[in-house]
């Protein structure tokens, strides 16, 4: 009768986790899409909208705060920023008083140059050649002292290629390899549709929904009507930000809404870490019922199953443990970072 049970919970376990992620590399129990910290088999199973951070939602006074759509112990983590250029032939295409690509550089790195020496910027060129995997090219890593050595390869840069923006977005994965679960930003810049027959919608749903998360902006320089239309289905896909460019007020009004977004960002924690109680109060409910379903499968369960089991047991504990002790953290580091995005808009602004 026992054993009967265990088949039971695992086919149940299993049937559950391939409805969710038949198309994922995940492991059960650790899909998340609304990285709320819990996984989505285990939402569904406990009756929570797995698609939506209730607790977060709750404690949002009613709209005011905005909405911040993220796991509240990412918020101290670092910021990374992963710039991907299109150097695709067409780069060359008057823009303006310039071409394309001339516009491009020189904005970006009147970008780079404002960016704070806090957040840690990559920079990624694709559409040097074809479509084979030397058409892109790792410029940068994500890191702290790389300002001066991408403008340096910006500089340098000279168009020529397709634009397999589809096999760029999926090598991304690469470029956040071990900062998954901090807050990260793309930034695509394209003057072209994909032409190397991937799906670039498909790719960057598929980078949303992964641990990566990033905010997602999406530039098209004089692009025309279908390009527009794919580019900005890209950025919709993932909940982000589409801007149509064609002259340099247009890219600077771009790159200036990047920062006034991140400024945003940091007053909207300022004011759910406000209501830090009421948000602790929903998610200590979640975690509560969470416990005890896990409670109850683990005594059915036995072997790989049990394992798994006890180690997501482990892993909410220390998520809970840590929400209650990051309110203070969070204060003080909001303040700061809003300070600071003030600045660095500023100095993108007059410069």
């Amino acid at each position: 009768m026992k054993n009967r049970k265990n088949l039971k919970l695992t086919f149940v376990i299993a049937l559950i986790f391939f409805c969710q992620a038949a198309h994922s590399k995940d492991l059960p129990f650790t899909r998340d899409i609304d990285h709320d910290g819990f996984p989505d088999d285990l939402e569904i199973r406990t009756g929570y909208n797995h698609r939506l951070n209730e607790a977060l939602v709750k404690s949002n006074r009613g709209g005011k705060c905005g909405m911040i759509k993220t796991d509240l112990l990412k918020l101290a983590k670092p910021h990374n920023i992963l710039l991907i250029l299109d150097g695709s032939g067409s780069m060359k295409t008057a823009l303006g008083s310039g071409t394309r690509m001339g516009l491009a550089k020189k904005i970006l790195k009147k970008y780079i140059d404002s960016l704070p020496q806090s957040i840690r910027l990559g920079f990624v060129l694709y559409g040097k050649a074809s479509c084979g995997e030397d058409s892109i090219e790792l410029i940068a890593p994500i890191g702290k002292s790389n300002r001066s050595r991408i403008n340096s390869k910006i500089d340098a840069i000279r168009p020529g290629g397709l634009t397999p923006i589809a096999m760029t977005l999926n090598r991304s994965y690469e470029y956040f390899k071990g900062i998954e679960n901090e807050n990260n930003t793309l930034i695509l810049i394209s003057d072209g549709m994909e032409s190397c027959g991937g799906n670039p919608v498909k790719a960057i749903i598929d980078l949303k929904v992964s641990l990566i998360n990033p905010d997602v902006f999406v530039i098209g320089l004089g692009v025309d009507r279908r390009t527009r239309r794919q580019l900005s289905q890209i950025a919709s896909s993932s909940g982000g930000t589409y801007s149509d460019v064609k002259n340099e007020k247009d890219l600077v009004k771009a790159f200036s809404g990047f920062f006034n977004k991140l400024s945003g960002f940091y007053k909207d924690i300022l004011c759910i870490v406000s209501q830090y109680n009421a948000y602790l109060t929903y998610e200590t409910q979640q975690y509560n019922k969470s416990k005890s379903f896990l409670l109850r499968k683990k005594l059915m369960a036995s072997g790989n199953l049990k394992k798994i089991l006890e180690d997501l047991e482990q892993k909410l504990d220390r998520n809970h443990k840590e929400r209650v002790k990051v309110k203070d953290l969070l204060i003080r580091m909001v303040k700061n970072k809003t300070a600071e995005i003030e600045e660095a808009t500023r100095r993108f602004v007059t410069r």
